[in-house]
């Protein structure tokens, strides 16, 4: 059994069909009907049936597709590792990012990219962490930048760059009524509605630090949240970074309360996808502009 026979049986699981599997194909029904007979030959088993719907895996068929994923994952690893280190000037980068990473590195990192490369195309995906990781193994994505923790390592071949650290914040409106009070404690925050990012587990909350209230909305793009916190008497919750601009032009302040929260990040890759120069230098790009984000 080889890629090919693999090949076979899922297009013929996937169309229901011979003929229409050898269109995916673009093989003739003819031979993919020899192959097939060959392969049930060689195995010595069936591994289709016939029904009124067309032909359907035998529970072998399916075990085999089942076991053939991983298999896909590595092939297609292999490949995109080829089409990288063969681009030099042209080409496409894939790049998964997480909300944070979008707003805070992602727009200095673009800029420096469309300046520093040439005819190359990068593609870029917003997830959040369990998707960006589930593609990163899946090659589907070359490198990840998200809420990850740098002392994590899902696997021997994969690189974990730290990048931003950030104790994690509440925020309000310039004139919101907590800043009449002498004193804020979570008995105080429990009494106004919550604005959060979705539960991030690079979020970590030392021992003794405040409980918050249930968030009233939770969402992952800090823009609408802050526009919503700027116009209510809501409070939001986030990296401190994210807040910047708005505390510096008033429109924001920050609660002076120790939430004993740090929200981490990271930059994701394969060891072998570094050797390639056009992922080594998004690389650099991303680790520049978390340079300058530094204070």
């Amino acid at each position: 059994m080889d890629i090919s026979d693999i090949d076979l049986i899922r297009a013929i699981v996937s169309t229901g069909s011979i003929s229409e599997a050898s269109a995916t194909l673009n093989q003739s029904q003819p031979t993919l009907s020899r192959k097939l007979s060959r392969l049930e030959d060689q195995l010595n088993v069936r591994l289709f049936r016939r029904s009124p719907k067309g032909l359907v895996p035998t529970d072998l068929a399916t075990s085999i597709l089942s076991k053939a994923a991983p298999l896909d994952h590595k092939l297609r690893e292999i490949e995109r590792h080829v089409e990288l280190v063969t681009q030099l000037e042209t080409g496409t980068i894939n790049l998964g990012v997480g909300p944070i990473i979008e707003q805070m590195l992602l727009p200095d990192v673009l800029s420096r990219f469309v300046e520093t490369t040439g005819e190359v195309a990068l593609s870029i995906v917003t997830e959040n962490a369990s998707t960006l990781l589930q593609m990163f193994q899946a090659s589907e994505l070359d490198l990840v930048v998200g809420p990850f923790r740098a002392g994590d390592r899902k696997s021997k071949d994969m690189l974990v760059l730290p990048m931003i650290e950030d104790d994690i914040v509440a925020i309000a409106r310039k004139n919101h009524p907590l800043f009449k009070l002498k004193k804020v404690d979570k008995g105080v925050l429990s009494g106004f509605p919550l604005a959060a990012p979705n539960t991030s587990e690079a979020a970590r909350q030392a021992q003794g630090g405040p409980t918050l209230p249930r968030p009233k909305i939770r969402s992952d793009n800090y823009d609408l949240l802050k526009k919503i916190v700027v116009k209510s008497d809501m409070l939001c919750v986030g990296p401190r970074a994210v807040f910047k601009h708005e505390i510096e032009n008033g429109q924001l302040r920050e609660v002076k309360i120790n939430l004993r929260i740090t929200w981490e990040s990271a930059l994701l890759i394969r060891s072998e996808t570094m050797l390639a120069p056009l992922a080594r230098h998004l690389v650099t790009l991303f680790e520049d502009a978390n340079e300058r984000l530094k204070p």
